[in-house]
């Protein structure tokens, strides 16, 4: 443990916390993620601050444009990669050209999937930097107290989702983070009550000590705003988290102007006015969002079984099957119609052929998604799988619809200016309220209907500026 710190004299003797950064002395940031509906997600609240924002799928793949954003985004694609080939991912990463000169951020999601703790290490080594790890999002029911995360106030460990996919792991993040080499500590809740220089002053002893890696109790947003103003006070840190303390690290940027914050974006000349929704969870949240959608006027929805997307299971009626859902589909968007396509499940559903089944839907809906103005997508691997089908490489962050909801606009590299543009929605598959999905595409409508009267939009009115 590291050395005890006497919080009392801290909170008698500290000051008022430091005034808001301006955008320019925040560090440029560059956030790497491992999923993209995380990606979109962390890099949200950079751009509801004002701050310019990337999302890239290929690091490579960058352009002038975003090489000069104030946050650059990078989904490497590696939550279920093996460990070395994550490392090599990240070890490119690292050395590309856009990368350089930027302060890291890992993202991580909030309930402890996938390789982080291995990425954390690569990356601390890399670096030589200490990681601060805080996987809670208090605002979406992620908390973390005695080094335990809870999901809306249930033990990690206990919730269907880690029984089903993870019941072989530790579910506490300090055990993963030694488990992948690491010297790590947990410091309590009552250390960020104290404020942000204990915190800063604890963690630079903790790195004195040797330690690499220290993880944080959090109970409140309150609690998220002190850790970024404490990290943002170190050199040789560097912060491993969801999208909580990336929005607190944000909103050390007072707000910008309406003018300062507008996005100028083509209009969707040549796209027809529908909204395709791709629903690639099969979470219970995700089921709801399906149902209120099925509700709404002007809205088709489609079930797609699994069966029909696996190769080794083709059969003439399901290749019919398929032909004539493409058809109805491209028909549907073709009238002008928001369409709703889902993954279905059946017996032999199994969470490992998710990202094969994604790029099976994806392929069948080329045409359909290609000719629509704007995509819903919900679900990282079904995102990406998406994205990748329609050879779009890089997202500008616009907004959020609401909060985990981000709202993109396609842009392309140097070659590729003139090229269509498409707004994108992202959500991660397994949260939000029944009609998260449904107020996506209406948020994707009023922005297209702001495009056709003035060609130009405002960042600010929207949930998470409001929040």
């Amino acid at each position: 443990m590291i050395e005890s710190i006497n919080l009392q004299a801290w909170r008698d003797d500290r000051v008022a916390r430091k005034p808001r950064m301006s955008p320019r002395s925040l560090p440029r940031y560059l956030v790497v993620a491992d999923d993209l509906s995380g990606a979109a997600d962390c890099a949200a609240g950079f751009a509801s601050a004002g701050l310019s924002t990337s999302v890239l799928l290929d690091p490579q793949a960058c352009g002038q444009a975003q090489r000069d954003v104030d946050v650059l985004t990078v989904d490497t694609n590696s939550r279920r990669d093996a460990p070395a080939v994550a490392a090599a991912k990240l070890q490119a990463l690292l050395a590309a050209p856009a990368s350089q000169g930027r302060r890291v951020l890992k993202k991580m999601d909030s309930t402890l999937r996938g390789g982080w703790a291995q990425e954390v290490a690569v990356l601390q080594g890399a670096l030589d930097a200490m990681a601060l790890v805080a996987p809670s999002f208090p605002q979406m029911g992620r908390t973390m107290q005695a080094g335990l995360v809870h999901v809306h106030g249930v033990r990690l460990a206990d919730t269907d989702t880690w029984k089903l996919e993870h019941a072989d792991r530790d579910d506490r993040a300090a055990q993963q983070l030694q488990a992948a080499g690491l010297r790590c500590d947990n410091l309590p809740a009552s250390l960020l009550d104290a404020g942000p220089d204990a915190t800063a002053q604890a963690i630079a002893t903790a790195r004195e000590q040797g330690l690499q890696a220290l993880v944080f109790d959090v109970l409140t947003d309150e609690h998220l705003q002190t850790l970024a103003l404490a990290s943002l006070q170190l050199e040789q840190v560097f912060c491993v988290c969801s999208a909580g303390l990336s929005h607190a690290l944000a909103q050390q940027v007072p707000a910008v102007s309406a003018a300062a914050s507008a996005l100028d974006v083509p209009h969707g000349a040549g796209r027809l006015p529908s909204v395709v929704t791709v629903v690639g969870s099969m979470s219970a949240i995700a089921q709801q969002q399906l149902a209120y959608l099925a509700e709404q006027p002007r809205t088709r929805l489609h079930v797609v079984p699994p069966g029909c997307l696996r190769s080794d299971a083709q059969t003439p009626q399901r290749q019919d099957l398929v032909q004539a859902l493409v058809q109805t589909v491209s028909a549907e968007v073709a009238q002008g119609l928001d369409v709703v396509v889902s993954l279905g499940a059946d017996a032999h559903t199994d969470p490992a052929e998710g990202p094969l089944l994604a790029r099976q839907l994806a392929r069948l809906l080329h045409a359909p998604m290609a000719a629509a103005a704007g995509l819903v997508i919900t679900g990282g691997e079904t995102a990406r799988a998406v994205l990748e089908e329609l050879q779009l490489r890089s997202l500008r962050v616009h907004s959020e619809s609401e909060p985990g909801v981000v709202l993109c606009i396609t842009e392309h590299d140097d070659t590729q200016q003139d090229a269509r543009r498409q707004w994108i929605a992202t959500k991660a598959g397994a949260f939000g309220h029944p009609a998260s999905l449904q107020r996506a595409s209406s948020a994707i409508h009023s922005l297209l209907a702001a495009q056709t009267l003035g060609g130009c939009t405002d960042t600010a009115p929207t949930e998470s500026k409001q929040r």
